[in-house]
């Protein structure tokens, strides 16, 4: 029996160090995003708090997600801040798709490994409890795809922090 074998080349440190300084970076960016949107947020949820509209009760929650959801029900359709919030609602709705990355790139270990051609590759693993029940959680990202997640989350995160900027001048006037 004939088998043909075909030698890979050693990675050289100095490829390493690209390939996990590239997959940093590109993290950071991200947290970045998600970190000013999280504060145009939680600083719309501040003045809205600080409005007396009546009948709107605006919770200050302590998380994250559960101040993405409170502002999501104040400037959905029948929330108190809906005929103001329409076009904010929907860059809150547009960015939201990204939710998943945010908690693989803030909570999950990572482990960065090269392909043939010498591109990184991230896998993020995060273990969280629902319900008491572990959830093992697999994120990975191919350098080839890193760049255009960066920028749609660029795009919907930036688009988000201008509505929300938006909707507290609007609502500052009023």
């Amino acid at each position: 029996m004939d088998t043909e074998t075909t030698a890979i080349p050693a990675v050289s440190n100095d490829q390493w160090l690209h390939a996990l300084t590239s997959a940093n970076a590109w993290c950071g960016r991200c947290l970045d995003i998600f970190a000013r949107s999280e504060a145009a947020v939680s600083e719309t949820l501040l003045m809205l708090a600080n409005m007396s509209r009546q009948g709107a009760i605006v919770k200050l929650p302590h998380l994250v997600g559960q101040r993405f959801e409170e502002l999501a029900a104040l400037i959905g359709p029948t929330g108190a801040f809906a005929s103001e919030g329409k076009a904010t609602a929907a860059a809150l709705s547009a960015f939201r798709q990204h939710e998943h990355l945010r908690s693989s790139l803030a909570h999950g270990v990572g482990k960065v490994v090269l392909d043939r051609q010498g591109n990184w590759l991230l896998v993020l693993r995060t273990l969280a409890f629902r319900s008491k029940q572990p959830q093992r959680m697999v994120l990975v990202v191919e350098q080839s795809e890193a760049d255009q997640t960066v920028k749609s989350l660029q795009t919907t995160g930036g688009r988000l922090v201008s509505e929300l900027g938006n909707l507290r001048r609007a609502l500052g006037s009023t």
